[in-house]
């Protein structure tokens, strides 16, 4: 979890745009935006408060973390987080 908090806060701290795509219950969104907050485990991606917010509490996550090309989550129910910095910044 801390390594995936330390890459998510590096992209925001970098104002890095990602194509995050989430899957819960079956249902998907995707988002292209930056994160604009961390509040302990929930990542707030998006424009404002009413954009997308993921809760990281549970996950298993996978992902190329040494060189910040993505970072996978998923969760024990099935849910599945994903989060892909842009080409263009």
């Amino acid at each position: 979890m801390d390594k995936a908090l330390r890459l998510l806060e590096m992209w925001r701290g970098q104002g890095t745009t990602l194509r995050v795509n989430v899957c819960r219950s079956g249902i998907q969104q995707d988002v292209r935006s930056t994160i604009w907050e961390i509040r302990g485990t929930v990542v707030a991606v998006g424009t404002d408060q009413s954009d997308l917010e993921v809760d990281l509490q549970g996950a298993d996550f996978n992902g190329d973390e040494k060189s910040g090309a993505h970072l996978v989550c998923e969760f024990p129910n099935g849910d599945r987080s994903s989060f892909y910095p842009s080409c263009s910044n």
